[in-house]
Order: C-alpha cells, then sequence, then structure tokens
C-alpha cells in the first residue's frame, strides 16, 4: 500500500531545486573571432569552372574518380592524389590503413593526415570525407576540395597551433576512418571541424552540427565560433535547435553525419555543412558562389580556432555542458540536481510500500523474480538484434546511418521482421515457463506486484540518472504513474489506466519524433535506422540491460491492470459501513426518539 504522505513530502527538496536552477541561468559561451580575411580561400580556384577543370578543383576530382566507395580503387587512388597535394604544400605526411566496416562490409581504408606545425603542440584538425554512395556525388566531394584549398592557404601563413588536415573513408557508411584518427590522435586536440558539403543546392539548416554517438557534445564556444565565421561570410543565421531538440541528442546521443564519431572518442567536434546533419542528396547539384561562401566560412573559422588556442591550453576546455533556452545556458549540473529531487518522490514512495508489503509476509522475492522474467523477452530480442550484426547476417555499420544507406529490401526486411517475432515467441513461450517456475501462479493484482515493480522501476531511474540525468528525465512520469496505476487501490475505469500507462512513454516518443523530423525518416525508418544501431553495436550492453527493464516494467503495469480491471468488473460494489445521505434511515434510525421507544 503506497503512502501518499511520504510521496507529497518528499517534493519539498524539488521546490528547493527549482529556485536553484532558476538562479543557475548563465551566459552563453562567446564564439572566437579572426581578424584576418577569409579571401585567400579561392572559390573558382576549388571548383573548377573552365573546361577542361583545373587540376585537383572539384569538377577535375569528380571526372577523374567518379566512383568512390569506401575502400574501392577509386578511393584509394583519390587518397594518393590528397597526399600528393599535401606533401606538394609543405605539409608533413602521413598514411595510415586501418581495416574499418562499411556499408559494404569490411574494407581497408587510408586515413591521410598531413601537419603544419605551428608554434604550440596544440592541434586544430580539419576533416573531410572521400568516399561517397553514388556517383559522382559532387555536393560530398566539395569537402575534399576545399580541404585541398585550405591546404594551398595555409602553406604561406603563420599558425600559433599545430594544423592537421585529415582526408578518411567510411564517413557514408558509419565513419570507422574518423574514430580511429580519433583514437589515435597524437596530442591535445583543440578542435575538430570537419566539413560536409560545402556546394550543394540543398540548403538544409542547422548548417554547424555539434551532435555526438557519445555522452559528449561540443563545446558551445566551438559552436558559436563557427557559427560566427558562417553568419560574416554567408550572410545568414547558420541555425540551431532548440531546447526539446538539445535535451533529447543529450539523452539519446545518436548522430548520422561524420563529426558523430570522433566526438564521441572525446574529441571536441563539429560539422560544417550547407546540406545539415543529413548530408547531400543523392545527384544533389552544385555552385560555384556556394563553395566560395563555405569554403571561407571554414577558412575563417580555422583561423578563429587558430587565434584562440594561443590563448592558453584548451580553448574551450573550461567551458560548462548545459541546454541552451531563452539565450541562457541552463547547465547540466542543475539539470542533474533537478532530476535527483523529482525522483526523489517516487523513489522513497516505492522503497516505503516495498517494505510494508516486507513486514506483510509477502514473497518480494519471487515477486522481483516475476519482474525480471518479463523483462527476458526484450533481453532476448536485443541480443539478437546485435547477434545478427555480428554474425553478418545484416550489414551493421559501426555507427548510425540514414535507413537508405543500406537498403531495407530482401534478408534485410527478414532480419528486422525477426526481431518482434522473436519477441512474441519469447513472451508467449519462455516468460510463462519462468513464472510457472518461480511458483507464482496467484494473480498480479497482489500487493507483491504492485511493490516489485515500482521498486525495480524507481531503482532503474535512479541507475540511468547516474550516467545521463538527460535520459533519466525521459522516464520520470512513468516513476511516478504507473507507481500509482499499479498499486492495489488504484480501482476504476478502463480509461485511467491508459492514460497511465501512455503518460509514462510520451516523454521517449516525443523523443522519438524529433529525430524523425531532425533526419526527415518515417516510423519505418526510425525502425530500421534503431535496428542498424542496436546490431551494430551502437547500443551498449548497458542500455539493452535498461531497455529490457523498462519494457518489463510497462509489461507488469499492463498486466497488473488488465488483471485488476477484471477483478474490479466481477465485484460487486461494496457495502454502505457509515453513516450519510446513502445510508440514512429518516428520523429515529439512531434511536432515542418516540418512535423508536415504541419498538
Amino acid at each position: 500500500m503506497l503512502d501518499v504522505r511520504v510521496y507529497r513530502a518528499a517534493f519539498i527538496p524539488a521546490l528547493v531545486a527549482l529556485f536553484v536552477v532558476a538562479f543557475s541561468l548563465t551566459d552563453r559561451p562567446a564564439g572566437v573571432s579572426s581578424p584576418l580575411s577569409a579571401d585567400a580561400f579561392d572559390g573558382a580556384r576549388a571548383y573548377g569552372p573552365s573546361d577542361p577543370p583545373r587540376r585537383d578543383s572539384l569538377r577535375e576530382l569528380a571526372a577523374a574518380y567518379p566512383h568512390r566507395r569506401s575502400g574501392s580503387p577509386g578511393d584509394r587512388a583519390l587518397a594518393a592524389r590528397v597526399a600528393g597535394v599535401f606533401r606538394a604544400n609543405g605539409l608533413r605526411v602521413q598514411i595510415g590503413t586501418q581495416h574499418g566496416r562499411t556499408a559494404d562490409g569490411p574494407a581497408d581504408l587510408e586515413t591521410v593526415v598531413g601537419v603544419r606545425p605551428g608554434l604550440s603542440s596544440r592541434r586544430i584538425v580539419v576533416m573531410a570525407h572521400r568516399d561517397a554512395l553514388s556517383s559522382p556525388a559532387l555536393a560530398e566531394l566539395s569537402a575534399t576540395a576545399a580541404l585541398i584549398e585550405l591546404a594551398r592557404v595555409f602553406k604561406v601563413r603563420d599558425l600559433s597551433a599545430t594544423l592537421v588536415l585529415v582526408s578518411t573513408s567510411g564517413a557514408s557508411g558509419g565513419a570507422d576512418g574518423g574514430r580511429d584518427f580519433a583514437e589515435k590522435a597524437a596530442g591535445p586536440v583543440d578542435a575538430l571541424l570537419v566539413l560536409g558539403d560545402l556546394a550543394g543546392t540543398g540548403v538544409r539548416k542547422p548548417w554547424v552540427v555539434p551532435w555526438s554517438n557519445g555522452g559528449r557534445m561540443a563545446p558551445l564556444g566551438l559552436r558559436r565560433t563557427v557559427e560566427r565565421a558562417v553568419r560574416q561570410e554567408v550572410g545568414a543565421q547558420a541555425g540551431g535547435p532548440r531546447a526539446i531538440g538539445q535535451w533529447a541528442r543529450r539523452a539519446v546521443p545518436l548522430t548520422v553525419s561524420a563529426q558523430g564519431e570522433p566526438a564521441a572518442a572525446g574529441l571536441p567536434a563539429v560539422l560544417l555543412g550547407v546540406s545539415g546533419e543529413r548530408g547531400p542528396a543523392s545527384g544533389q547539384p552544385v555552385e560555384q558562389s556556394i563553395l566560395q561562401q563555405f569554403g571561407r566560412a571554414a577558412l575563417r573559422a580555422a583561423t578563429a580556432l587558430d587565434t584562440a588556442a594561443a590563448d592558453g591550453d584548451g580553448a574551450f576546455a573550461s567551458e560548462p555542458e548545459g541546454i541552451v533556452t531563452l539565450r541562457r545556458l541552463l547547465p547540466s549540473w542543475s539539470v542533474r540536481l533537478l532530476m535527483a529531487t523529482l525522483l526523489l518522490p517516487a523513489l522513497l514512495a516505492a522503497i516505503d510500500a516495498f517494505f510494508r508489503a516486507r513486514r506483510r509476509r509477502l514473497p518480494m522475492g519471487r515477486w522481483l523474480a516475476w519482474t525480471a522474467a518479463l523483462a527476458v523477452p526484450f533481453a532476448l530480442a536485443l541480443a539478437w538484434t546485435r547477434l545478427l550484426g555480428l554474425t553478418g547476417a545484416v550489414t551493421a555499420p559501426p555507427a548510425p546511418v540514414l535507413p537508405g544507406t543500406v537498403p531495407l529490401q530482401g534478408t534485410a526486411i527478414a532480419a528486422l521482421a525477426s526481431v518482434p517475432l522473436l519477441l512474441v515467441l519469447a513472451w508467449l513461450t519462455l516468460r510463462p515457463a519462468l513464472v510457472r517456475a518461480l511458483g507464482l501462479g496467484r494473480s498480479p493484482t497482489s500487493e507483491g506486484a504492485a511493490a516489485a515493480l515500482g521498486l525495480v522501476l524507481s531503482v532503474l531511474v535512479a541507475l540511468v540518472w547516474v550516467a545521463n540525468p538527460y535520459a533519466a528525465a525521459l522516464l520520470l512520469p512513468a516513476a511516478h504513474v504507473w507507481l500509482f496505476a499499479a498499486a492495489p487501490s488504484a480501482r476504476g475505469r478502463r480509461s485511467p489506466r491508459v492514460v497511465a500507462v501512455a503518460a509514462g512513454l510520451a516523454l521517449p516518443a516525443l523523443v522519438a519524433v524529433s529525430y524523425a523530423l531532425a533526419l526527415g525518416i518515417g516510423p519505418l525508418g526510425l525502425a530500421w535506422l534503431g535496428f542498424l544501431a542496436a546490431s551494430g553495436g551502437h547500443v551498449s550492453p548497458a542500455a539493452a540491460l535498461s531497455l529490457a527493464a523498462f519494457g518489463g516494467c510497462l509489461a507488469g503495469v499492463v498486466a497488473v491492470a488488465r488483471t485488476r480491471r477484471r477483478v474490479a468488473a466481477g465485484t460487486a460494489p461494496d457495502p454502505i459501513v457509515t453513516r450519510g445521505p446513502a445510508g440514512y434511515a429518516g428520523p429515529g434510525s439512531l434511536g432515542g426518539t418516540e418512535s423508536a421507544l415504541r419498538r
């Protein structure tokens, strides 16, 4: 039985935390600007408008290397061309080869690194990928053309920090090349600027993408530095996500653009591209004027970052993390504090209910095992998804990719359909066997079932809070409303229980909608994206166990609500045991009147 007094009293710390959060809002870190002009970037030389086009220009490279799938001969030949340009412009060249996973399966990928030493050992990295799934993919190749032009520009410039230009492969199917460079990067890296589509006509904001495939996002100062460079050269705002989009990216770190893997490896990375996170469409036309504007923005941003590196150790290392809202920064520590105090009422009420059930000598160990049995089918489905990727039954990129990167056809459809099928089979066969083995043939309307569900869910949210308070916020409504929806005292019609279950799923569903809108995909594409991420290993074992436990709690609440509804429907109304309007029999019903004395 839940003690509502314990639940209400535990909200007092949350009121104090709200005041602390209100006063924790701070000014956003300012971006860095450079006094140097970016006119040295020659858009015509990088584009190659003449016929025949100038060597090493965008149009010439596209004609020489039209087919550049990851690890292909065309990709390797272009890597050799980039290495030659780097050497010709005085950069110290290193070429590394790693065995990576791509959209076509395993392949050997080459990474070309050109180093231009500066006065400091601190590093500013500019990265572009060469590969493309389609042909000739001019918009994607524009990053490499801009990288070559930057090598020419920086040949004659003095630098405060060491400049590193990197040409990678594999970004079209998982960014293995970028991840490998980030993991092996020598020396401290102040900033990593990833060049995306710089010449395509398909404009899609935001042009500066800071997201990560891990828990660490790009510093806000780095992002605002690149945004300022874009505003100065393009003459328009780069665009930015709303607070709910920022929250979703921190709660469920996932991006399909090339900066995601280096950022997950620990480097402060942002992507600059006219087509935003999704990248250009296949066959996207290009324009010289766009390449000149965004190429100069890249040059101005790199110069500003070099200026910032001269100011001290780590230009953005001491910046606070958080959410930008109303042009102010809400620090992550205040978010963590608020989420802890909002979870406290549900956690204390669940612990109190659990020990009340124990004092009544209910078999709480068995009911906890019953809750775990409900999570087993979900855990098996996630394990099966990962096994499909490990065995090669489905081509599983090493990082999240757009659904069209790996076509959903043939065996891929069968692999995707096998996951819900396995979940249903495990639910219908394995789960009942586990419940019978536990000796729990009784109805889940028992107080023990409700207490076990409430405790498991509250502890689960608390553990998620330790790792990621933004993700814990998505589960907070469930921790509160499902606690009461499963309580033995909760009786009534079906509608309130349906609303309670839906309320617990509202915020996770909102995050899914946010990703679908940001990436321009529908429900099936979102499911395929999640399947590829899970089969490729992007979902960690801890995250998979948390998802399975949450699924088990959801199934338990639904089972309790359905069973209790059937019990309530077949139960007669409780007899009236107190006096009131419905039980009043008129004058004399309590005795002491003349009519009563005559009886």
